[in-house]
């Protein structure tokens, strides 16, 4: 399906979903006559206010690579790539099961992370990772106003993870958060930050920064993950662990830890929902 080019103005379908109050402006590679500049699409569609805004701009498109069903592409609100979204992906797989790409019972999606297989029902989407993260306990960072203790875990992105010894903070999160996320000793990418606040031995609860957004997001899927592996690393948690976001809706991660201390089989499940469809107005080329 071509879009429609009219009056120096081209048109492009777009998809608007969400994932646990995580939200992303969805586009389809067959839908698309050509491919725009995503990093500027991403940094114009996604501001809040004077666009469709969104926390991210994710491409879904008919998989290049042999074995897989789909491939998915994300970009941050401020243009950066990034290899890839826990959230985004669910919503990616729901994406993909209503533009006929693949069946909601198994597929596997191509991300520049690595290959991730979905299962899509009624309410929730589940996805498995065959990566495994990377964990650095008991890290301390520095910032302008002073040092911070926390967890780093790599797992397509980087994560900062701070245990909250008490209930998390009611007010705003960005004045703690965002020196951190540019702290010295997580560069060159910096990292999303967490607050977290452990509930039970299957239970957590977090509030999320997320680099690129630079501000608190409603859910982070990756930052979930993080968090879970993370604090049972520390001896605080285990598998099957579901984590309540700042939206409200619960993420279930759950993992098998190895005895030498790996992460594998990692899962993550919850909500992805198409919220509407429209159309966003480009110059033409032509124009």
């Amino acid at each position: 399906m071509s879009e429609a080019t009219k009056g120096g103005v081209e048109r492009i379908w777009f998809a608007k979903m969400e994932g646990a109050g995580n939200d992303f402006i969805v586009l389809s590679g067959s839908r698309l006559e050509r491919l725009p500049d995503l990093e500027k699409l991403a940094q114009r569609t996604c501001a809040r206010r004077t666009s469709v805004g969104a926390d991210g701009l994710i491409l879904v498109d008919a998989a290049s690579a042999a074995g897989a069903d789909v491939t998915a592409r994300f970009w941050n609100p401020d243009g950066a790539e990034v290899a890839t979204c826990g959230n985004g992906t669910r919503c990616a797989a729901r994406f993909a099961v209503l533009e006929g790409l693949a069946n909601g019972e198994e597929m596997t999606i191509d991300t520049l992370s690595g290959r991730i297989a979905a299962r899509v029902d009624d309410r929730v989407v589940s996805l498995r990772y065959g990566a495994e993260p990377t964990i650095e306990l008991d890290l301390t960072v520095t910032a302008a106003d002073g040092a911070q203790r926390g967890h780093r875990v790599e797992i397509g992105n980087p994560h900062f993870i701070i245990e909250t010894p008490d209930a998390l903070p009611d007010g705003p999160i960005e004045p703690r958060c965002r020196p951190l996320r540019y702290a010295p000793e997580l560069e060159p990418a910096g990292a999303n930050v967490h607050l977290v606040q452990v509930v039970s031995r299957h239970a957590l609860r977090i509030r999320s920064y997320e680099r690129g957004v630079e501000a608190e997001t409603l859910a982070c899927g990756s930052g979930s993950m993080s968090s879970a592996i993370a604090l049972c690393a520390a001896g605080q948690v285990e598998s099957p662990v579901a984590v309540e976001t700042r939206s409200g809706d619960t993420l279930t991660v759950r993992f098998q830890r190895q005895d030498d201390g790996r992460f594998t089989l990692l899962e993550l499940e919850g909500p992805a929902r198409l919220v509407y469809t429209g159309e966003l107005d480009l110059p033409s080329p032509a124009a």
